[in-house]
């Protein structure tokens, strides 16, 4: 039996690392200790307990992760902290191992302790260490629990589902998070009405391991389409933005709830992960290079002015330099408007991982520099096109190092991953507000913009699409 609380109600700060699905955990863990009792704090200098939400999806991320538990661990020594608790990923799947590597950890929890993360915590202010590690994760989490926010109010992660069906070889996610997993879409619906009410959130953020999948498991079917329908019908919601969604389940329904639902951002996010034939076949990726060319010119064609983001590997065991070439040739024919690359970084555990025909890091990175290069300059030349057009910015925050500059996106930016506009406004602007701007400069990634009035407020109405959105004003 967990002890009560003492009165003084012990202070937790929480660090969250990796992906925004990550992030939704850490604030389900934040709100169960809110509800339990536990003072929510902004650093670790005010805290008591240090809880390090972890990722382990590639060795860089893994590498945060140990060394952020280390430092954790040092002020614990020190004794500015009373309890350092680790949860997530890297504890899912490391497991016993990972416990016996750090003694001075008070506590684990796997990627499933919702539930159970302020008995973790109360243990380890009491002195006793404890591991909830689950073999078969409970995922997703179920019902309505509280969630405290981790982003700004005015924007919030919806995460529809876990696990994954595809099986690419690269990936370790499906050893750790297990097989899909959605939740219903009643619950989906409730939880986003709440976001809206309680936090004033405008735009959401749907987000899964494999969001073109969602539904599978429950009803048979992909049912992501119906999702955005039902998200769409919510009143005061302004943008509704699709993430991680695999270029094999783009399908006419999603295609269409895209393009005809005024709340969804014109803008998807497609992992093409490589366009050689060879390559997509050996990552097990289900899909060809023509595959990838038909779902582009779809979305394009059905979809005027789409944004279209996409994350690509490099260095994947047997990457020739002719299949390399032809991932250069087909960037430079899709034209994608935002683009990540990663460096194939090979994980114990995945189908992968004793490939022959391994790629020297040397090489990886410099195919990543050659990628990015020609990437940095499609950005560049696609941002060029909007110099003096009018568009519609969502502000996020002030610029923390001018106050007469302000910090936004339209609804071709995603919080954190793409680019940002500068607004340049004399009258205060605050975040959540849709304003109407033109762009006087443009840089590599970002914008230069300033509002056609003071205050120039839009309302949540959305774009129907960037080409609506950046439009030359008669």
């Amino acid at each position: 039996m967990v002890a009560p609380l003492p009165r003084h109600r012990p202070r937790v700060h929480l660090i969250s690392l990796g992906c925004p699905r990550t992030l939704v955990d850490s604030e389900l863990y934040l709100g169960k200790l809110q509800q339990a009792g536990f003072t929510v704090v902004d650093t670790l200098e005010q805290a008591d307990v240090a809880l390090v939400n972890t990722c382990s999806f590639i060795q860089e991320a893994i590498d945060e992760s140990v060394e952020t538990v280390l430092d954790a661990v040092a002020l614990k020594q020190q004794g500015k902290l009373k309890a350092v608790v680790v949860a997530g990923c890297l504890v899912q799947r490391f497991k016993d191992g990972l416990v016996k590597e750090l003694p001075e950890v008070d506590g684990f929890v796997g990627v499933d302790g919702f539930g159970e993360i302020d008995a973790i915590v109360q243990q380890a202010l009491n002195g006793e260490h404890h591991a909830l590690i689950r073999r078969r994760p409970r995922l997703p989490h179920q019902g309505q629990p509280s969630r405290v926010a981790l982003t700004p109010p005015h924007y919030a992660y919806l995460k529809v589902s876990e696990g994954c069906l595809k099986g690419c070889r690269f990936c370790v996610i499906p050893k750790i998070k297990g097989p899909l997993a959605s939740r219903p879409i009643e619950d989906l619906v409730e939880e986003a009405r709440r976001l809206i009410e309680e936090r004033g959130v405008k735009e959401l953020i749907v987000v899964g391991q494999d969001t073109s999948d969602y539904g599978v498991d429950l009803y048979g079917r992909p049912r992501i389409a119906d999702l955005l329908q039902a998200l769409g019908k919510i009143p005061g919601l302004g943008w509704i933005r699709l993430l991680y969604c695999h270029p094999k389940g783009v399908t006419r329904d999603i295609i269409e709830a895209i393009r005809d639902i005024p709340a969804v951002c014109k803008y998807l996010d497609l992992a093409i992960e490589h366009a050689d034939d060879q390559v997509l076949a050996r990552m097990n990726r289900g899909i060809t290079q023509q595959g990838l060319r038909e779902r582009v010119g779809m979305l394009r064609a059905e979809i005027p002015g789409m944004t279209l983001r996409t994350a690509v590997i490099v260095g994947f065991p047997g990457e020739t330099e002719q299949a390399f070439a032809a991932l250069l040739s087909f960037i430079r024919e899709a034209r994608f408007e935002r683009l990540g690359a990663f460096r194939y970084s090979n994980e114990a555990g995945s189908a992968a991982f004793r490939d022959p025909d391994q790629i020297t890091e040397t090489l990886k990175a410099r195919r990543y520099d050659e990628l990015m290069s020609l990437q940095r300059q499609i950005a560049e030349e696609i941002n060029r096109t909007l110099l003096g057009r009018v568009c519609e910015v969502m502000i996020d925050e002030q610029d923390p190092d001018d106050p007469n500059v302000f910090l936004g996106r339209t609804s071709a930016d995603c919080p954190e991953v793409d680019g940002l506009v500068y607004v340049k406004s004399p009258s205060r602007l605050v975040p959540g507000q849709l304003v109407h701007t033109r762009i006087i400069d443009t840089y590599e990634y970002d914008l230069v913009a300033e509002p056609l009035m003071p205050n120039a407020e839009c309302g949540v109405r959305p774009p129907r699409s960037v080409a609506d959105e950046f439009r030359i004003p008669n």
